[in-house]
């Protein structure tokens, strides 16, 4: 068992996406410090609970990350409907590896084609449309509804 409360962790990050970070910190009136622990605090809190269902995602951690954030962002309790502009989409996912121009290609095609999306033309909007996430128990996949009782 850790008696020491306050572990320290070092590692090296991307000098733009720390700087990123730093701008998302001041504007929650944050330090890095606290964003960084609620960061990890949220991240345990979504994939920690390893007894229980564990969320089913891509087999490629690029496409999980942009599948959790497609979600998230498609079913924030505000939303009616689970879906995404195709713009604002593109601009959440995109960073120095994958270029703007390069995510509905690179990113929002590949999960199209593995199941976890639908691209929609809408009559003013082209929409990312997002189901609910699918779980498994372990032997089973269950429907977000039922992981409470699963």
């Amino acid at each position: 068992m850790d008696h020491n409360p306050s572990s320290r962790v070092s590692f090296g990050c991307p000098d733009g996406l720390l700087e990123q970070l730093d701008e998302i910190a001041d504007r929650e009136e944050k330090s890095r410090s606290e964003k960084l622990r609620e960061l990890v605090r949220k991240e345990v809190e979504a994939k920690g609970d390893l007894e229980g269902p564990q969320p089913v995602l891509p087999d490629d951690e690029q496409l999980a990350d942009a599948y959790r954030t497609l979600h998230e962002r498609a079913h924030a309790p505000y939303k009616d409907k689970p879906r995404v502009k195709l713009e604002t989409a593109k601009n959440k996912l995109y960073d120095n590896d994958t270029p703007k121009s390069a995510v509905l290609d690179d990113v929002i095609k590949p999960l199209e084609k593995l199941g976890f999306l639908s691209v929609w033309p809408g009559n003013q909007n082209v929409w990312v449309v997002v189901p609910p996430m699918r779980y498994t128990d372990g032997e089973d996949v269950v429907m977000s509804a039922e992981k409470a009782s699963a």
